[in-house]
């Protein structure tokens, strides 16, 4: 399965994985949150916590994060 990578355009360590290639699902946490499109992954290649943020993806369908 896909999963789509965006970062935070604001300048901000803030990434979001989306299981929507549009990234509409991911909230904007305050008004000047705008994501944009990074790269596509396979669920093997999720960083972190892989099996808690699969988890999260398949509930919510997005799940954010700070590098």
């Amino acid at each position: 399965m896909q999963v789509y990578l965006f970062q935070d355009q604001g300048g901000s360590n803030y990434f979001a994985y989306s299981t929507d290639v549009t990234g509409r699902n991911i909230p904007r946490s305050d008004a000047r949150r705008d994501w944009r499109f990074v790269t596509v992954i396979s669920y093997q290649d999720v960083s972190l916590d892989r099996e808690g943020v699969i988890r999260h993806l398949e509930q919510f369908g997005f799940y954010v994060f700070e590098k």
